[in-house]
């Protein structure tokens, strides 16, 4: 019998005593084994032990051991994008950071440092970076909550990811950081496809911007789970890390300088991804700062290396450096000066330009589209700079000169651009022709007698704008003094042409500024320092006017059409001859309308307040004429008020009223717009409470309005019904709202008359006043009557004193009429 009982299977009970005992020994068994470094044979003993809990000592010698063997063993390269190399930057991201990352930073020991320098080193690639993105997003996304739910604050996950930002931060505070991950590339991939993927991923990373989203996420919930107050981090901001991103580049330049094809593309690849972050002046304000300024050998390179950039990437490069150059070197000259300072600093600015752009017909047509176009509106030591820059091409010179005169003289550009367009425009005209006439003379006086410009002018001097024909006129003048002889040159006999403005204009075609050597930038340099302002941050370059002149011409008269001046004596002896012809005229009485120097900008044709509700419509629809759209809407509400127990026209017109008020737009940002309009609804729904109190609610949940536009519909509800109830002069008084409670038509006196007359009233009082006595009224007022009557002995020794029927019914309050109760009742 006992052998037909064969047990199956065997099982023995541990107690929980000895099972923890058995945990116990197999989590400490690696650091028994391996309490020494010299003891790690492979990898996978490494891997092992950091993924056994290692106190601080043990974890060092494996770090170290780990950077002993990184280039023996190739499973160890982190670099490299292996398996091993990631299971090794998984364990040290997700288990060995949260746990030693916050005592590493905390204590500074000697071994704590040792670890962070490893940690870092290893850290310290393609594969780390991603690790730690990874995780970092892992984290977000899990703190994330469904929409509708409250977000809970996590102090846990807040620190993890302020650990793991502060890990990344020292991984890439370096400014070398991108030329050491590519030369340990090099070095352990030569010519190899993979090393071209590691840097693409590498790429992505750090130039497409998803670090840098990564860390702005994970920096709003530290914020937001942290008790603590702590400095914002760089990954975060976009400037400061396309800033360091700027003087990664140029590092990199500067460590490879060399033409091959080897290092350009890859550098180039990650400029073209760093311009679509949106702060491409502070990646080229990073470059600049270092290699141009300071080793101007490796302006060539860079220009090299820029050339291999898209089209879109090399016209953005080209005018972030061109503000870039403007900024540092150019804002503290005078705008108008031709002293030898200013002609030297710009000569040495157009030097450096013209030698990372010479050669690129690309970035030569952006500059001129610049300077025709948006460039306008900049600086004149910067224009000055690019046309220096342009000055040894001819053909180029001519292109701008022409397209510049063509916009000059356009009609639609005459009457519809901003005036400081046109007098960019205008210098653009004169310092070209200048330029072009030192080169070329024939060729400007060829331009003189052509079509394109005699039209330019003469749509100048017909222009309506006084400004824009003395422009013409600056320009007329100064072409003449290039290509016509002495005696033939137009002379408009106007003070503007000899006032200081008018000789700036005229000298602008005399102006040259010749190349200068680049090195004088260096001893000249103006540092950012000197131009940030209080709030920390560098000022931009302003638009300076010219000296203007006090002299004004006659804005009424224009010049149609361009005559040759022969002389001018015959000229004033003409004039005299006619003066002497016309009869003198008596003194006309003064009028204030025509107190304008111009005519023709005098608006006779003046609205009146609207005085029917039709005219009110009219008015409030109007909104082309900002006079008529602001005295309808300043008297809409005194005029619902006084026409609602007069006639039918509030009645008719009630909802359109509403309509039109609840959708107004303040179009011409008239400071008590909001007011106006919520005292003019109100009024609609004090005249018509039933209709028009249905009205309003049903629009507050079903009209399609705005989040303000509904405010002000549940604003006007909740201040009409205390009027209605019969708080309105309370609310009157407490705000700056006025209310016609006179019947129309109304016999009351003018305001200040009414106030004369009629003594001080609670509703004429300032707010402020009214609200001391209200509460002196409700609360200081009986306190001091029953302290009086304390202290004014028993009760029983009191004496009362029976008053008069009269004076009883004098001192009582009378019933305040509640219309409300009647609409709720109705409704």
């Amino acid at each position: 019998m006992a052998d037909l009982l064969v047990p199956v299977s065997t099982r023995a009970i541990q107690t929980e005593s000895d099972n923890g005992n058995q945990h116990r020994a197999k989590a400490i068994s690696p650091e028994i084994s391996f309490a020494n470094a010299g003891d790690i044979q492979s990898a996978e003993q490494a891997l092992d032990v950091l993924n056994s809990q290692p106190k601080p000592e043990l974890l060092l010698k494996v770090l170290q051991w780990i950077s002993r063997n990184i280039l023996d063993k190739p499973g160890l390269d982190t670099s490299i994008h292996t398996a091993q190399a990631s299971r090794f930057c998984h364990v040290l991201v997700n288990v060995i950071l949260p746990n030693h990352w916050s005592q590493i930073c905390n204590n500074k020991s000697k071994i704590n440092r040792s670890m962070r320098e490893l940690m870092i080193l290893t850290l310290s690639s393609v594969t780390g970076i991603s690790a730690i993105a990874l995780r970092m997003r892992l984290l977000i996304k899990s703190d994330a909550v469904p929409e509708g739910q409250i977000q809970i604050r996590n102090n846990g996950k807040a620190r993890l990811l302020e650990d793991l930002l502060s890990v990344l931060e020292a991984i890439l505070e370096r400014d070398n950081f991108l030329s050491s991950v590519w030369s340990r590339l090099s070095a352990s991939l030569p010519s190899s496809p993979r090393r071209y993927l590691l840097w693409k991923e590498l790429v992505i990373l750090l130039g497409n911007g998803r670090v840098l989203s990564i860390s702005a996420e994970a920096e709003d919930i530290v914020v937001k789970g942290s008790f603590d107050i702590r400095e914002r981090s760089w990954l975060s901001d976009g400037s400061r890390y396309c800033s360091w991103l700027g003087r990664n580049l140029c590092d990199f330049l500067t460590k490879h300088n060399t033409n091959s094809n080897d290092v350009r593309e890859p550098w180039t690849q990650m400029l073209e991804r760093a311009a679509t972050l949106g702060h491409i002046d502070h990646v080229v304000e990073g470059t600049y700062n270092i290699f141009i300024c300071e080793a101007g050998s490796l302006v060539e390179t860079y220009q090299a290396f820029t050339s291999g950039l898209r089209g879109s990437t090399k016209t953005l490069v080209v005018k972030s450096l061109l503000r870039c150059l403007a900024k540092m070197h150019l804002s503290p000259l005078d705008v108008g000066s031709s002293d030898e300072e200013t002609t030297k600093r710009i000569g040495c600015v157009a030097a450096l330009l013209h030698r990372l752009v010479h050669g690129q017909k690309d970035l030569t047509d952006t500059l001129v589209e610049w300077l025709t176009g948006e460039g306008v509106v900049e600086d004149l030591r910067t224009r000055r700079v690019v046309i220096g820059t342009l000055a040894d091409d001819i053909d180029v010179l001519k292109t701008a000169l022409s397209e510049s005169l063509s916009n000059f003289g356009d009609k639609i550009h005459i009457r519809h651009t901003p005036i400081l367009h046109q007098e960019g425009t205008t210098e653009n005209v004169l310092l070209l022709a200048g330029y072009t006439h030192r080169t070329e003379p024939e060729y400007v006086a060829q331009l003189a007698r052509s079509s394109l410009y005699l039209n330019a002018i003469s749509n100048r001097l017909a222009a309506p704008s006084p400004r824009a024909s003395v422009l013409g006129m600056y320009v007329g003048t100064a072409v003449s003094e290039l290509v016509d002889a002495p005696d033939k040159r137009i002379n408009f006999s106007s003070e503007e042409i000899s006032s200081a403005q008018g000789r700036h204009y005229v000298n602008l075609s005399r102006f040259q500024d010749p190349f200068r050597p680049i090195e004088d930038l260096k001893r000249g340099k103006v540092h950012d320092q000197q131009l940030v302002t209080r709030g920390g941050r560098v000022p931009a370059v302003q638009h300076i006017k010219p000296p203007s002149s006090k002299s004004h011409p006659p804005k009424g008269s224009r010049v149609i059409s361009i005559e040759e001046v022969e002389s001018e004596h015959s000229l004033e002896e003409e004039e005299e001859d006619d003066d002497e012809d016309l009869p003198a005229h008596a003194k006309p009485d003064s009028d204030a309308s025509d107190s304008d120097e111009d005519p023709t900008v005098i608006n006779r044709d003046k609205p009146i307040a609207p005085v029917y509700i039709d005219d009110l419509i009219s008015g409030l629809r109007d909104t082309e004429n900002y006079d008529r759209h602001n005295l309808a809407l300043t008297h809409a509400s005194p005029l619902i008020r006084r026409k609602a127990s007069f006639g039918t026209e509030v009645t008719d017109n009630a909802q359109d009223l509403a309509s039109i008020f609840t959708g107004l737009q303040n179009k011409w940002n008239i400071s008590n717009f909001e007011e106006l309009r919520l005292q003019a609804m109100i009024a609609v729904l004090v005249a018509q409470p039933l209709e028009m109190g249905q009205w309003f609610s049903a629009a507050y949940f079903n009209g399609d309005y705005s989040v303000s536009q509904r405010a002000a519909v549940l604003t006007t509800l909740g201040l009409g019904a205390r009027e209605l109830a019969g708080y309105g002069k309370e609310d009157a008084a407490l705000t700056k709202s006025t209310q016609a409670t006179s019947s129309f038509p109304s016999k009351q006196l003018p305001p200040k008359l009414h106030a004369l007359y009629a003594g001080s009233s609670p509703d004429l009082a300032a707010p402020i006043t009214t609200a001391s006595k209200q509460v002196e009224q409700s609360i200081l007022r009986p306190m001091a009557l029953s302290a009086a009557d304390a202290l004014s002995g028993p009760n029983a020794l009191k004496i009362r004193t029976f008053s008069s029927r009269m004076e009883v019914e004098k001192k009582r309050t009378k019933p305040i009429p509640n219309a409300l109760a009647k609409v709720v009742a109705d409704g």
